[in-house]
């Protein structure tokens, strides 16, 4: 989703008006963060690397007390993806960008986006484009060439906040 909304961007925009951000935390894989410079090298757009583990250490220190004797669950894989929507509107607010959110209309429709997490952004450029459509569209792009790494369309989807994830794990 990430590939296909940067690719849209650059596509309507020009690249020198789109920036990526990579944000991995320890449950990212080597595959996403490659593919997410080779996305930004096929696109010619710039790309950010901010790890998000420094804002996480800040929020599993803050939350400690209330969190004690409590098991790591759902709250903890959705501080990932609101340290993520954080550094965006902080990214936003510095330079003046809109962020566009990600999730597509399948994720929406059955509650599988994090508020103020991954659902920030000011405009959703998927949110009438179901996973399955979204492949298709991405396959479609790459019909000339690939601009979508074809990992990125390989892989299973996964929103990657704890160990061997897979997005049809809860869905």
């Amino acid at each position: 989703d990430s590939a296909l909304v940067a690719t849209i961007a650059a596509d309507a925009l020009g690249p020198d008006l789109v920036w990526g951000v990579a944000m991995p935390s320890r449950y990212s894989s080597e595959g996403s963060v490659a593919d997410a410079r080779a996305l930004a090298r096929n696109l010619g757009i710039r790309l950010w690397e901010i790890p998000i583990e420094p804002p996480l250490t800040g929020f599993s220190q803050a939350l400690a007390e209330a969190f004690a004797d409590t098991e790591a669950g759902v709250a903890e894989e959705n501080l990932q993806a609101r340290a993520r929507g954080s550094i965006l509107m902080a990214l936003s607010n510095k330079h003046g960008g809109l962020v566009l959110a990600t999730g597509n209309k399948s994720e929406m429709s059955v509650g599988y986006s994090t508020l103020y997490g991954d659902m920030v952004g000011g405009f959703a450029l998927l949110k009438d484009v179901s996973k399955t459509l979204g492949y298709e569209l991405a396959r479609w792009r790459n019909r000339d060439g690939e601009v979508i790494p074809e990992a990125t369309i390989a892989k299973a989807p996964s929103a990657e906040l704890k160990p061997g994830q897979l997005d049809t794990d809860t869905l």
